[in-house]
């Protein structure tokens, strides 16, 4: 049984509920606001501040800050500390400076992203929801850098339970905006009140999501110190690597103003149109149905999996570097790839169950889970491209993920446009989602192989072998559920809420019970350690 299963055991379980209480706060958002053009606006202004601060400094603090910290840990008499602290403290600098200039420029930087089809009411509400969601940035960089620290010291799981205060606050929000609202919000009918209480409220999560991880500094051994003395202090090493990280964030972020004017463009078609809203909001919330497992499960794994990596490249030990490598892949693909046939066959099913509700209507919701569905495609590349790209990154290289990542992005838009003005409005976002993964599965094959080059350990035929038995296993469990729903639940069962949980619940049992049969039969270790481990603890 692999040591990382039990290791990352209560990371899973933080990221679980954070992500489950998301889902939460996702639901209430869109039953609050649904997922037309207002719901666009709010959207489009809530991502701009998580925006701004990964192309200027989560980027770089996400990828260089673990291995370049874990390496000074190692290396300083004082295990890092003043290291850390110079760097925190010109971090946070940066960001404030960063929420002022942005808070100036936002009603430019609104525009951006919103298509010229919007009236100027509609761009008006935009720019409020911005100015009440910028200071968001510098709350994101100071609960990515405390994480970090943590992070360096071993300690994962709080960060991963933080996320549920911030929802739990904005699922209050989206409550007291119901009750004070009763008819479907826009632009032309909400107050500034309401205005005030989405924005305050959204930014209110994000500064407690923050704060809550202060008090766990000094209990893991580090109490910071503001320290200014940046000349000479071996920053230059960590701000070179940044460069490169920037500038992959800044490809992606290219890459999304455009998917952001595709979008918005195609919601402001669709409220002209009178026919299904699906835009922006309806993109995000697709992605972020696809996100949840990769969420639970690689996410886990990788945090746990990037310290180690960075000692064994630090100690030149190519050996432990592989193995610990592809044995999170085969984790990760083992369990990863079930998923996304789940969220394929069952994705707008899940849509009118998590989303049919309140501004939003049936089709609306179904459409949403549509899109989570072409996204789901390309997880299980996304997912084991993202453990590939953090191999780079525990070896300290920032440059070839940004080539990667160019790679990825160009394919995308260029497949992505060419279905998306090649199709009917209906499929539209869907096709951009589709494109997604299609680029996302390229570039994952790619990166294995070049890869391989510099880690042996990738070359084995084992790890092709397994992700063939998983897929297989998977299709057919995907090819049983949907089977026996169309000839069987869909005849018994309503598009309703309580339609739609059943139906996914059946779906869910066939798959699992078909998956998980051929998983033993098939003799694929990484399923079959888990059930070893699950019955262990219920044995206890």
């Amino acid at each position: 049984m692999s040591p990382i299963i039990g290791q990352t055991s209560g990371m899973a379980v933080g990221t679980l509920l954070s992500r489950l209480t998301g889902v939460l706060r996702d639901v209430a958002l869109v039953a609050a606001i649904g997922t037309a053009v207002f719901s666009d606006a709010y959207s489009v202004a809530n991502s701009i501040p998580n925006i701004i601060y990964i192309l200027v400094a989560g980027g770089a603090i996400n990828s260089v800050f673990i291995p370049t910290l874990v390496r000074r840990m190692q290396d300083d008499d004082d295990e890092g500390k003043v290291f850390a602290d110079r760097l925190l403290t010109l971090v946070g600098s940066i960001l404030l400076l960063l929420v002022l200039a942005s808070m100036i420029l936002a009603p430019l930087i609104i525009r951006l992203y919103i298509t010229s089809e919007w009236d100027a009411t509609n761009v008006h509400v935009a720019t409020v929801f911005a100015y009440w969601c910028l200071p968001q940035i510098f709350f994101y960089g100071v609960y990515t850098l405390v994480s970090q620290v943590l992070n360096a010291r071993n300690v994962f799981i709080l960060p991963m339970f933080a996320p549920i205060v911030n929802n739990v606050i904005v699922i209050a929000t989206a409550i007291a905006f119901i009750s004070l609202n009763h008819f479907t919000p826009t632009a032309d009918n909400v107050t500034s009140a309401q205005l005030t209480l989405l924005g305050a409220g959204t930014t209110l999560g994000v500064i407690a999501q923050a704060l809550l991880l202060l008090p766990a500094l000094s209990r893991a051994g580090y109490h910071y110190r503001p320290r200014f003395d940046f000349r000479g202090a071996g920053l230059s090493k960590t701000g070179d690597m940044a460069l490169w990280t920037i500038g992959f964030v800044a490809v992606n972020q290219f890459s999304f103003l455009i998917i952001s004017n595709l979008t918005t463009y195609a919601n402001a078609v669709a409220q002209s149109s009178g026919s299904t809203a699906v835009g922006f909001t309806s993109y995000q919330k697709g992605q972020l149905m696809m996100m949840l497992p990769h969420a639970i499960i690689t996410v886990s794994l990788i945090t746990a999996l990037l310290p180690r990596l960075s000692r064994h490249a630090h100690d030149g030990d190519i050996e432990s570097f592989g193995s610990q490598l592809t044995d999170t892949i085969r984790l990760i693909a083992a369990f990863i790839i079930p998923s996304a046939a789940l969220v394929l066959i069952t994705g707008p099913t899940v849509g009118i169950l998590l989303y049919g509700h309140g501004a939003t209507s049936t089709q609306q919701a179904s459409a949403v889970g549509f899109v989570a569905s072409m996204f789901a495609l390309g997880l299980p590349a996304f997912s084991i491209f993202y453990a590939l790209l953090r191999s780079y990154y525990a070896r300290e290289d920032t440059k070839t993920p940004f080539v990667i990542n160019l790679v990825f992005n160009a394919l995308h838009i260029v497949l992505g446009s060419i279905l998306f003005f090649t199709l009917n409005a209906t499929f539209k976002v869907a096709s951009l989602a589709l494109a997604y993964a299609i680029a996302y599965t390229i570039v994952c094959i790619v990166t294995w192989r070049r890869l391989a080059k510099v880690v042996p350990a990738l070359k084995s035929p084992s790890h092709v072998q397994l992700i063939a038995r998983v897929s297989f296993a998977s299709l057919l469990g995907a090819v049983v559920a949907t089977t026996l729903h169309k000839f069987i639940f869909s005849h018994y069962l309503a598009s309703s809420s309580g339609g739609s949980l059943l139906r996914i619940c059946l779906d869910t049992v066939v798959f699992l019970t078909t998956y998980v049969g051929l998983a033993m039969r098939l003799k694929i270790s990484e399923v079959t350690n888990a059930l070893v481990l699950i019955r262990i603890r219920r044995g206890k």
